[in-house]
């Protein structure tokens, strides 16, 4: 193996440096250019438990795991922009920090009133906090505006099964399932639709 130098070596330092600040900012450039985006909220099939209460027994809410933070109370967010609005209730929303979550979104709706996909992620952190009668409120609200929104009738079917209301239930999977049944949010719903009629 060759010797290099102290002059080789001072070249082969200032290389390095050279190379990890390029490295660097390119990096930094990139995601200043594209931030990563938080999914309007995780999988559907993650949130979705695996059975569905029968017709006519009273359903068990979820168990949610306590972070802290929780019970804290959220502070009121006065931001403008409904995308980073957003993705700080989205980033709430993955922490499983819902009650944190549910002002970001009412903000979004504030801006946007018509916005399903914060409808949807209200709803869902509304029913996560055991305030499910508002969830219900809030997504059949957001139906209205947004018909042809596929998720919307699927959480809203899915929360109406969990408070035990079966026809509401059915009615919104199979909305959701005639929107597109052959994509994920279809398949759930008819997924869904088996475990309320027993199969």
């Amino acid at each position: 193996m060759p010797r290099l130098t102290p002059i080789q070596w001072l070249l082969f330092a200032v290389f390095l440096a050279f190379y990890g600040f390029a490295v660097f900012a390119l990096t930094r450039d990139y995601y200043v250019r594209n931030p990563p985006r938080i999914a309007a909220a995780p999988s559907l099939a993650s949130q979705v438990p695996h059975a569905l209460p029968a017709q006519g027994t009273p359903p068990t809410f979820i168990q949610r795991e306590v972070l802290s933070g929780v019970g804290a109370a959220a502070p009121v967010p006065t931001g403008n922009d409904p995308d980073q609005l957003n993705n700080a209730g989205d980033e709430l929303f993955a922490q499983k920090r819902y009650a944190n979550a549910i002002p970001y979104y009412r903000r979004v709706l504030e801006l946007s009133p018509d916005d399903p996909d914060a409808s949807n992620d209200l709803g869902l952190a509304l029913h996560y906090t055991d305030q499910s009668g508002e969830a219900v409120a809030v997504l059949r609200a957001a139906t209205e505006h947004a018909p042809g929104f596929q998720r919307i009738w699927l959480t809203l079917g899915f929360i109406s099964a969990r408070v035990g209301d079966a026809t509401g239930a059915r009615d919104a999977l199979e909305k959701a399932r005639a929107i597109d049944p052959n994509n994920k949010v279809g398949q759930e719903a008819t997924r869904l639709l088996g475990l309320l009629d027993g199969e």
